[in-house]
């Protein structure tokens, strides 16, 4: 029986010819998805890009506009475009500091502040320049070439070493063509004592208000228990009044803004962990005080003052936690007045500098 080698060299090149097929089919399918994905995000870039351009060019615009309210001696040949440029330079070059500079700078202004008394430093030095060139300065023009790792330049099967980015590329050069970009240059910042602001000054002397409120919060508080103490009875309502009121004034002085519309302080610190260890320091502060006075004004063995001071420490364990002295190999001669532990069998006990005298929160 013979060999029909024309049939076995036939089903050879039609297999060839169907897995060359296929391999091109695959090949022109991750070129489309390489050219996708690259132009889809190039073209991102620069919605990005002239977002960004314009978000800079009203930056720069107000902060030109302090330029004849500085009442600073301004060299011949600077221009409000230059004065603007390193006012935007001084706060970090960057479109959000511009943008806190014009506030702060808008609120000094209101407030009939002098603006010549914040420059520190300052060098004028002309470039010639417009808002256009100090804004291409600062908002570069992203970078639009395609790349992909090695591994994945190639084709499939047969192709695998045809570099598929080569078109796309090309096309890339075609479809965002533009001009040259201009070469950066250096430009000096104006340099602020922005701790001199009226807006800075405000915030600082609110902090040093609220925390004289928080010493007179702290005193109330001592002479409600002072009084409760002499009268042999406890009046729990005022002495959760006056916790409270040291909770927001302690928040505030933190610099939280506190609602207390309600009866009781409420505050935003959701996504924040500086503010939530801040409201922290407040709780663990308070209820050291609280439980420190009971002591110091013999109100502790008063009837009605521990069940009062279970009630806020209850309420205060939603931003504190309980020491676990096996884990921390605290001895008990260590423990802190007005802290709460966690006991051998679990428990948490408000620690008042004993163990017989100091009350269960939690079982």
């Amino acid at each position: 029986m013979g060999i029909n080698m024309g049939a076995i060299v036939g089903g050879i090149a039609k297999s060839l010819d169907e897995r060359l097929k296929d391999d091109m089919r695959r090949t022109a399918e991750r070129s489309d998805r390489v050219r996708e994905y690259h132009v889809t995000r190039a073209s991102r870039k620069e919605e990005r890009f002239e977002a960004e351009q314009k978000e800079l060019e009203e930056t720069l615009s107000n902060l030109a506009s302090f330029m004849s309210k500085s009442g600073i001696e301004i060299p011949e040949g600077v221009t409000e475009a230059d004065f603007a440029a390193q006012l935007y330079k001084g706060a970090g070059g960057t479109i959000s500091g511009g943008k806190e500079l014009v506030k702060s700078l808008r609120l000094h202004d209101e407030k009939k502040g002098d603006i010549k008394g914040l420059i520190k430093q300052a060098n004028f030095v002309t470039k010639g320049k417009g808002f256009g060139d100090y804004i291409n300065n600062f908002v570069r023009r992203p970078e639009t070439m395609i790349k992909v790792p090695d591994n994945l330049k190639g084709g499939v099967g047969f192709l695998k070493n045809v570099d598929i980015t080569k078109d796309a590329q090309s096309e890339m050069k075609s479809m965002l063509a533009r001009e040259k970009q201009a070469d950066k240059f250096d430009i000096k910042g104006i340099s602020l004592d922005r701790s001199q602001m009226v807006g800075a000054k405000e915030y600082a002397l609110s902090m040093e208000k609220e925390t004289i409120g928080l010493k007179q919060a702290k005193a109330n508080l001592a002479t409600t228990l002072k009084e409760n103490a002499m009268k042999g009875s406890i009046d729990s309502t005022q002495v959760n009044k006056n916790f409270k009121d040291v909770i927001t004034q302690g928040v505030q002085a933190s610099g939280i803004a506190v609602d207390t519309s309600s009866g009781s302080p409420v505050f935003d610190i959701k996504g924040s962990v500086d503010k939530f260890k801040a409201v922290q320091n407040v709780y663990k502060d308070a209820l050291k005080n609280v439980v420190e006075n009971s002591i110091d004004t013999n109100s502790l063995a008063v009837p009605g003052m521990k069940a009062t001071l279970k009630t806020l420490a209850i309420a205060s364990q939603k931003y504190i936690t309980p020491i676990d002295p096996r884990k921390t190999n605290i001895k008990r001669s260590d423990y802190i007045i007005g802290q709460t532990y966690l006991t051998k069998g679990g428990a948490t006990m408000l620690w008042t500098g004993s163990v017989e005298s100091s009350i269960k929160i939690k079982d």
